[in-house]
């Protein structure tokens, strides 16, 4: 019955509906495209971190007095029970020097049997000296070039897919194998061991065996987590998402004014209507419940239809900045669409409850003299 006589309410306004509805969708619209994208660019960040989510990096405790790791502390290291690989790592600034073209750059001496654990190649192979993609670029480099190193020559066996890392940056880094580096730099110990825990859950345990083993008399190493900046990350993402979609919810509050507009308007207009029926017995709580209805239904409307063109605006925006669409209907940024539903849906009914309530105020005699 309710819905019957809101639906004949609607009807009689069908211009004032509509634009009340094409305001929710917007909204709606705006704040569910903004969070899938937000999402989207959250998870496409991420996805370059993925693999080293279970990664520690140990560093010397400069703070401490310590600018290097020792042989027998990574020996130490390679102990710890939950450690699946350790790979420690050696760095030198040099001048590298190609066809009389020169930069410097940091070079890392890494075992050749655990580069793969590290980088993916874009060409060549992993046995030899290694170039990053961006100064590959810069040099004109491909496989089988031949460049200088610290006055050294090495040929080109591999360049490094570009990427990113937070130890090493491996666009611009030259990688050495360790027999090479020190035949280069004589340098007996390591600038950093990167760790790869055999599962997240287990780097706390293996933070504690590191202090217990490693730094049991003197703190000689510090311990560095990445899941710590990828937790980092996400966090500062979701609240840029959340600052967006606050900005988009303004097209909401516009709805929500439109809908409060239309229902004071219905209120005035059907002044003698609302007395009739308060005349012939119907409740407060029936005419309450009455324009609630007409409100939920414009919000029930708006909203789906702007829940269901969000993905439409979410996979526009990806495709144009992240060129990619894979994440639009991931379950996370599906969650940001039923946020828009139910902020377009909460919108329709709190802008009704001031009209509603002054219409269920209305007292039957006065309402029938209304002119």
């Amino acid at each position: 019955m309710l819905i019957e006589l809101a639906l004949r309410n609607l009807a009689r306004t069908k211009v004032r509906s509509t634009l009340a509805i094409i305001g929710i969708v917007i909204g709606v619209m705006a704040i569910s495209s903004i969070g899938i994208f937000g999402e989207s660019l959250k998870a496409v960040i991420l996805e370059n971190f993925k693999d080293v989510a279970n990664e520690v990096i140990i560093t010397p405790n400069y703070i401490h007095g310590y600018t290097s790791i020792d042989a027998r502390t990574v020996r130490k290291i390679e102990t710890i029970p939950f450690a699946e690989t350790v790979i420690p790592v050696k760095s030198e600034s040099a001048l590298v020097e190609y066809r009389g073209k020169k930069t410097y750059v940091t070079v890392y001496g890494i075992d050749v049997r655990k580069t793969k654990d590290l980088f993916e190649l874009e060409k060549g192979t992993y046995k030899g000296c290694l170039v990053g993609s961006k100064i590959a670029d810069f040099f004109k480099l491909r496989v089988g070039s031949r460049i200088t190193v610290a006055r050294k020559d090495f040929r080109v066996t591999g360049i490094i897919k570009e990427g990113a890392r937070f130890d090493i940056n491996p666009n611009y880094a030259v990688i050495l194998p360790l027999r090479d580096f020190d035949r280069v730099f004589n340098d007996r110990e390591y600038s950093m061991v990167i760790v790869k825990v055999k599962s997240i859950d287990k780097i706390d345990a293996f933070k504690k065996a590191v202090d217990k083993i490693v730094n049991r008399k003197e703190n000689k190493v510090s311990v560095f987590e990445m899941k710590m900046i990828i937790e980092r990350i996400k966090n500062v993402f979701g609240k840029v998402t959340l600052f967006l979609m606050a900005i988009a919810g303004v097209s909401l509050l516009v709805a929500g004014i439109s809908i409060l507009n239309i229902m004071l308007m219905s209120t005035i207009e059907r002044t003698k209507e609302i007395g009739l029926m308060r005349a012939i017995g119907a409740y407060r709580e029936t005419i309450l419940k009455l324009f609630l209805t007409e409100a939920l239904i414009l919000g029930l409307v708006g909203s789906a239809v702007g829940g269901a063109l969000s993905f439409l605006g979410g996979y526009s925006i990806d495709v144009l900045i992240l060129k990619t669409a894979k994440y639009v209907f991931a379950p996370s940024s599906i969650v940001y669409v039923f946020l828009g539903i139910a902020f377009g849906i909460l919108t329709a009914l709190i802008s009704a409850m001031y009209p509603a309530w002054k219409a269920s105020k209305l007292e039957p005699i006065e309402a029938l003299r209304y002119e």
